[in-house]
């Protein structure tokens, strides 16, 4: 594996450990739940704002880090690659929370980001029809495992905690899972899809020379 393809690899491993903890696990139920409190199914318009006020900042920062990921392999992506993200994904969390309710918000959340991906990276990778069920795929993994980890432990031991512990230490155990799916299993599937870093064919002009110095 080239040098540049490698440090590709690894910075996306970085960036998502990062931005799904941090952002998703910590800033967003901070955000969501810090400054309007805790909510029934129907929430009020401040909560609803900042709820979605907090997955915008959570998807802004996740498709930034992506472009800059891609960077590493000479993949240009611009900032308009953004707005897919900043509108598609709270109205499909809201989709899923509002029809069917936990934890389909999280599972669409998740579908959205991947849909996206899956679009949007097509023309960097070597299969991309393979690439679209790849990336869906991903994605639906790990909103499953976030899902099964986070919501269990939701069940089994922080339903009976007060006020924003709950709310922290279940999207905490929500996004570490999702985290360590999206960073692992794309390392793999990026690692087979991303082509290697192309070098010069061997010319008169740039073929080393063996002869002994005089």
């Amino acid at each position: 594996m080239d040098t540049r393809k490698s440090m590709f690899l690894k910075k996306w491993v970085t960036g998502n450990l990062l931005i799904y903890p941090g952002l998703l696990g910590l800033l967003h139920p901070l955000i969501a739940h810090g400054f309007t409190g805790d909510h029934d199914k129907l929430l009020t318009t401040p909560q609803f704002i900042m709820h979605t006020i907090s997955i915008f900042i959570f998807v802004f920062f996740l498709a930034v880090t992506r472009n800059k990921t891609f960077e590493k392999v000479g993949k240009k992506k611009t900032q308009s690659d953004t707005w897919p993200f900043l509108f598609f994904t709270p109205w499909m969390f809201w989709l899923g929370y509002y029809t069917l309710f936990v934890p389909f918000d999280i599972l669409f959340l998740f579908l959205s980001i991947g849909i996206i991906n899956a679009i949007q990276l097509r023309p960097f990778v070597k299969s991309p029809a393979k690439w679209v069920w790849q990336c869906i795929l991903g994605y639906l993994l790990a909103a499953v495992a976030g899902i099964l980890i986070g919501l269990g432990a939701y069940l089994r031991y922080y339903k009976d905690f007060q006020g924003i512990s709950r709310d922290l230490a279940t999207w905490t155990s929500i996004s570490i899972p999702a985290a360590f799916v999206v960073a692992y299993y794309f390392r793999y599937i990026l690692g087979k899809q991303i082509p290697a870093e192309d070098r010069p064919a061997m010319t008169s002009e740039n073929k080393p020379s063996f002869s002994k110095v005089a």
